[in-house]
């Protein structure tokens, strides 16, 4: 079984392991059960489409599972899967994304839902696959690794959402009562803390695209910061990460409106969505950012014209792409550990990295003469936006010479370029003092080449 292999649990009698392999394919995988004395590999998922599963939750006496998937559909589902006829049956289904779990006695089967990024969460019969109860949730937020008891009686999860960082709860599935596990410090007053709203902007091809947005108190017209998220296979959901990062809620608190698009190419709106963006359609997904600011023409408290991009790694390539291909929209960028130019990032970055982002990017062999022309550094000239960049030195990811490429260039033109280097971080921002820096450096930025 070659390639990238993760596991996915044992069967209750401990024989039988599912393994899910990446199959090199952008969201597509296939499912194993491996005998465990034996060692064989059954492949139990053939399919010809993408196709992702999430964990087996097997039946009390083991003769099949419930799982996620969105095999031969676009949103994921829960289907049923018989060991013995080997046949996949669907017996839950959304028009959203789904996921299961369990509890070892068979008695309860929970399902969440990730409508529009928003959780909801609710316990089935395992057998009829009726609704039992809604499971009560503490706001409006997102649910993170729910799990069930061995006997069914508990639900615990992560919860949390823009406006709370989140704890652990317990929901009682008898008395159907919830209950705080944890409770993290709360050094601010969450009652101070903005929730965004949620819009649906069309793009340039009627294309109905989601977007977040942050206003702070008054009138206006604000600036508005845009967070671009990376991945791209990716969603911005409304949690704690990353909607509640401090620099979101600290720009609200000073004046700063902000903007959390799921362009095309992002999760959680089914694969045909996910896969609107795939090699070279590239830059339909920067087209879409160019009708968000178009979006933000007919709404009274946004200044469009003070507009800036924000973004790392993958969201770091939109930023630039953002200031090259749409120089005459955008007022200044932010970006961290972002891909300048794709060519020398796929050259450079980490064997196994570059296996994972050709089937999304396009490969060196095939599709090199659209990576040059998608690429920001190729159009470098065309920028005129001020830049702040952060970058880790020591990142395997997106190596930092493409930071220092489009610096040199930019430095070079006489465009406004900050770069802040840090020597002790990776591809993310590890340290406390670290993040600070960046933050703060960041917003100071802000201040300068927006306010007026």
């Amino acid at each position: 079984m070659p390639g990238w292999v993760t596991p996915a649990g044992f069967s209750p009698d401990g024989r039988l392991l599912a393994v899910l392999r990446d199959t090199g394919r952008s969201g597509d995988f296939d499912l194993y059960l491996v005998d465990v004395e034996t060692g064989e590999a059954d492949h139990i998922s053939p399919h010809e489409g993408p196709a992702d599963y999430g964990e087996p939750v097997w039946f009390a006496d083991g003769s099949g599972f419930h799982v996620s998937t969105n095999q031969d559909r676009d949103t994921a589902a829960i289907a049923r899967y018989d060991l013995d006829t080997r046949e996949w049956r669907f017996v839950i289904e959304s028009d959203w994304d789904l996921e299961c779990s369990g509890d070892r006695a068979g008695r309860r089967l929970l399902v969440a839902a990730n409508a529009d990024g928003y959780s909801s969460v609710e316990l089935r019969d395992p057998v009829t696959f009726e609704p039992v109860a809604e499971v009560e949730l503490p706001g409006r937020g997102v649910v993170e690794h729910p799990v069930i008891s061995p006997d069914g009686s508990t639900v615990a999860f992560g919860f949390s959402s823009p406006t709370d960082p989140g704890d652990v709860w317990a929901y009682d599935t008898e008395a159907r009562r919830l209950e705080r596990v944890t409770e993290l410090p709360r050094p601010l007053d969450l009652a101070a803390l903005r929730e965004p709203e949620l819009h649906r902007f069309e793009s340039f091809d009627g294309e109905s695209v989601p977007v977040f947005v942050w206003e702070p108190e008054g009138d206006g017209p604000f600036p508005i910061v845009v967070m671009v998220h990376g991945g791209p296979e990716s969603q911005f959901r409304p949690a704690y990460l990353p909607s509640f990062t401090p620099l979101t809620q600290h720009l609200v608190s000073r004046g700063y409106a902000v903007a959390a698009p799921n362009v095309r190419g992002s999760t959680g709106y089914g694969k045909r969505y996910e896969h609107l963006d795939d090699i070279r359609l590239r830059l339909d997904s920067v087209r879409d950012l160019a009708s968000l600011h178009e979006w933000f023409g007919t709404r009274e408290r946004i200044d469009s014209s003070r507009a800036a991009l924000y973004g790392r790694s993958y969201g770091g390539y939109m930023v630039l792409a953002g200031l090259a291909f749409q120089p005459e929209r955008w007022a200044a960028g932010i970006e961290s550990v972002g891909i300048a130019n794709f060519v020398t990032f796929l050259e450079n970055t980490a064997p196994w990295r570059r296996a994972v982002r050709e089937p999304e990017y396009g490969s060196l062999e095939h599709d090199r003469d659209f990576l040059v022309e998608a690429s920001p550094i190729t159009h470098v000239d065309r920028i005129r936006a001020p830049l702040f960049i952060q970058h880790g030195a020591n990142d395997p990811r997106v190596p930092l010479e493409e930071t220092l490429q489009i610096h040199r260039a930019l430095t070079e033109k006489g465009i406004r370029c900050e770069l802040l280097v840090h020597e002790d971080e990776g591809h993310a921002i590890g340290k406390l003092e670290n993040r600070v820096e960046t933050f703060e450096r960041a917003v100071a930025f802000l201040d300068e080449v927006l306010r007026r």
